[in-house]
C-alpha cells in the first residue's frame, strides 16, 4: 500500500458481495487494508459500466483499473485468476507522470 500512496495513487476494491461476505473474504485473507467497495445492489451495475459483469454467474470478472485523476481509464487487465501484479499496476503508474 506504502508503494502505491508514494504515487499518489488510491488503491480500492469491488465486488457484487454484500458487505458481509467482503468482511468475510477479508478476514480470510488476514485482513485487507484498502477500502472495499460493494456493487450489491443494484447488483453488478458498477461492473457493468466497466464491462466486467457476468449476467450468467451475476458476478463481475477479477480486473485491475488504472484511472488517472480526470477519471478517465488509463490501464484495465482482466485476470483468469490470482490477484492483479502489484509490478505491473505500478509501472501503469509511472506512465501517468
Amino acid at each position: 500500500m506504502k508503494r502505491f500512496e508514494e504515487k499518489g495513487a488510491q488503491v480500492l476494491s469491488a465486488s457484487t458481495d454484500s458487505k458481509h461476505s467482503q468482511k468475510m473474504f477479508a478476514a480470510g485473507l488476514g485482513g485487507i487494508t484498502h477500502p472495499v467497495l460493494s456493487d450489491y445492489h443494484p447488483k453488478g451495475q458498477v461492473s457493468s459500466a466497466y464491462g466486467i459483469y457476468n449476467d450468467a454467474s451475476g458476478m463481475s470478472r477479477r480486473a485491475a483499473f488504472v484511472i488517472d485523476k480526470e477519471g478517465i481509464v488509463r490501464f484495465s487487465k482482466v485476470y483468469s485468476a490470482g490477484l492483479p501484479d502489484v509490478e505491473e499496476l505500478l509501472a501503469e503508474l509511472d506512465k501517468l507522470g
